[in-house]
């Protein structure tokens, strides 16, 4: 199985990098979500990882994106 608990914190790195950067506007967290893809496809080699860890920082891109356009809405 592929979720082991090292796997998943390492995940959470990837939200914490999206969070950081949403806080920083649009254009950083812009920046993050290509480096963090590009990070992924040239690191890792195991394809069911690799897609796991592509899903986690795009997710956490659109989620993070619509906070920030709800927040600026209000």
């Amino acid at each position: 199985m592929i979720l082991t608990l090292p796997v998943l914190l390492y995940q959470l790195l990837f939200v914490l990098i999206m969070y950081v950067a949403s806080r920083f506007g649009h254009k950083a967290m812009l920046f993050a979500l290509v480096a963090c893809l590009a990070w992924t496809a040239t690191h890792i080699f195991f394809p069911p990882l690799m897609v796991v860890q592509a899903v986690v920082i795009v997710a956490s891109y659109i989620w993070l994106r619509r906070r920030i356009k709800s927040s600026a809405a209000s």
